[in-house]
């Protein structure tokens, strides 16, 4: 009975440690997360909540295309400066990532009615990429104390700030630590090497000895004198 449990014990653990391998290797998530927003009807602008920039690893990238040419702005600005801009325009808000690492989704709301200035006229951005259809800005997620003091960095993108949002808006990072693997990868790899080990000393423990060459199974029977 027992070294039957052993047995159980190795193959369990065997098993384990290659669902654990596989999620950490050949299954692992893409090495960059990406999630596209669609800007709501009449948005005409898209920005970022404070925190969603420092998601996960050392940059942030923040792309955006508009149809017909249109120029895009693409900027980042303390999360006070940013909102006393946009004042009460109409906006689509990117307030998280959900979804798996495989297929993340990227939760969005909406608030705001009418337009706003241009954003190239404001002097409030710390950093800003614009272009003729299309344009990208990649962001360090390192908050020093004056960003954090202000709310943290968020990143805004417009076209003319009264025309509608680029259609097209994607947030891109490389993901560290554990939104680099599969939450059940490393779990599943310890286990199966605990397992692999159990099962390894309960059969060396309950190994049945050999019997040497020439002993007889049986002691042999002392004839009566």
């Amino acid at each position: 009975m027992r070294r039957a449990i052993a047995w159980l014990l190795l193959l369990a653990g065997l098993g384990c440690a290659a669902a654990g391998t596989l999620l950490l290797t050949v299954l692992a998530p893409p090495r960059t997360l990406t999630v596209e927003v669609a800007a709501a009807d009449g948005a005409v602008a898209v920005v970022t909540a404070p925190g969603v920039l420092d998601l996960t690893g050392p940059r942030a990238t923040v792309s955006a295309r508009a149809t017909g040419g249109q120029d895009v702005f693409i900027g980042v600005a303390t999360a006070r400066d940013a909102e006393a801009w946009l004042g009460d325009a109409a906006r689509t808000e990117v307030t998280g990532v959900g979804g798996s690492l495989d297929e993340p989704v990227a939760r969005t709301g909406s608030t705001g009615t009418g337009p706003a200035a241009d954003p190239r006229a404001a002097d409030v951005w710390v950093a800003s990429a614009d272009g003729a259809g299309s344009a990208s800005l990649s962001w360090g997620t390192t908050t020093d104390d004056a960003l954090a003091a202000a709310g943290g960095a968020v990143a805004l993108v417009a076209t003319d700030g009264t025309t509608a949002a680029p259609d097209r808006v994607e947030l891109s990072w490389v993901p560290t630590g554990a939104a680099a693997r599969h939450p059940s990868a490393v779990p599943l790899a310890v286990t199966g090497g605990v397992l692999v080990l159990l099962g390894a000393v309960g059969l060396l423990l309950h190994r049945r000895p050999r019997r040497s060459a020439g002993t007889p199974a049986r002691p042999a029977r002392q004839e009566a004198a």
